[in-house]
C-alpha cells in the first residue's frame, strides 16, 4: 500500500491536486527585492527610456563636494601610505569615469550614493580605529579587502546584478574609496 504522493520532473500548465479539490490554499510567492535591486532595476528602465536628469540628488552631491583642498596624494602621504598613490589614483579616475558617465540617471545616482554611504560608514567604523590605532598596513589594506570590498561586491553578486549597465566590481569599490578619500571624506591619519 502506498503511503505517501511524490511528485518528480512534473510539469503543468494548471493545478496539480491530490484527493479532494474541494478545499485549495492559495500561496502567493513575492520575491522581496532590495532596494539595490529596486533601484539597478529602475536604472535599466530608465537607461532604455533615456529618462535623464539634469544635476545631482541631494544625496550624492554631499559625496562630490571637495570639503577641503588636500587632496587624494596629500591625504595618503600624511598617513604614510605613499605605496598606495599610483593605484589610488588609477582606482579613482576609473570610478570618477562611471560617476559621470551615469550621472544623467537618477537611479544611477541613488544607487552610487547608497553604495558611498555604505563604505563611507564601514571606513569611519572599522578601518579608521584601525589607522589611529597605528595598525600595520597590511592589517589596514586587509580590513579594507574584508569589511569593505568584498563584502559590498558580494553583495551585488547575491542581488544578482554583477552584469548590470553600471558593472560595478571590486575595481569600482576601492575607486569609491579613494574618490572619498580625494573629496575629504575619508581621513588617513
Amino acid at each position: 500500500m502506498e503511503t505517501g504522493h511524490s511528485l518528480k520532473d512534473v510539469n503543468a500548465g494548471n493545478d496539480i491536486v491530490f484527493g479532494d479539490k474541494k478545499t485549495v490554499e492559495n500561496h502567493i510567492h513575492q520575491t522581496n527585492k532590495s532596494r539595490l535591486s529596486s533601484l539597478f532595476e529602475k536604472l535599466n528602465s530608465e537607461f532604455d527610456n533615456k529618462e535623464e536628469i539634469i544635476g545631482l540628488i541631494d544625496d550624492l552631491q554631499r559625496y562630490t563636494v571637495q570639503r577641503d583642498v588636500i587632496g587624494l596624494e596629500q591625504k595618503l602621504l600624511e598617513g604614510n601610505r605613499k605605496d598606495l598613490i599610483d593605484d589610488a589614483i588609477w582606482l579613482k579616475e576609473e570610478y570618477y569615469k562611471k560617476l559621470t558617465k551615469y550621472q544623467l540617471y537618477q537611479s544611477a545616482q541613488k544607487i552610487q550614493a547608497h553604495l558611498l554611504a555604505s563604505i563611507l560608514e564601514r571606513f569611519r567604523n572599522k578601518i579608521y580605529p584601525l589607522i589611529i590605532s597605528e595598525a600595520d598596513d597590511i592589517t589596514v589594506s586587509s580590513a579594507i579587502s574584508e569589511e569593505i570590498v568584498r563584502p559590498l561586491v558580494s553583495l551585488i553578486e547575491q542581488e544578482g546584478l554583477e552584469d548590470n549597465i553600471l558593472g560595478f566590481s571590486a575595481t569600482d569599490i576601492e575607486g569609491m574609496i579613494y574618490y572619498l578619500t580625494g573629496r575629504c571624506h575619508i581621513k588617513w591619519t
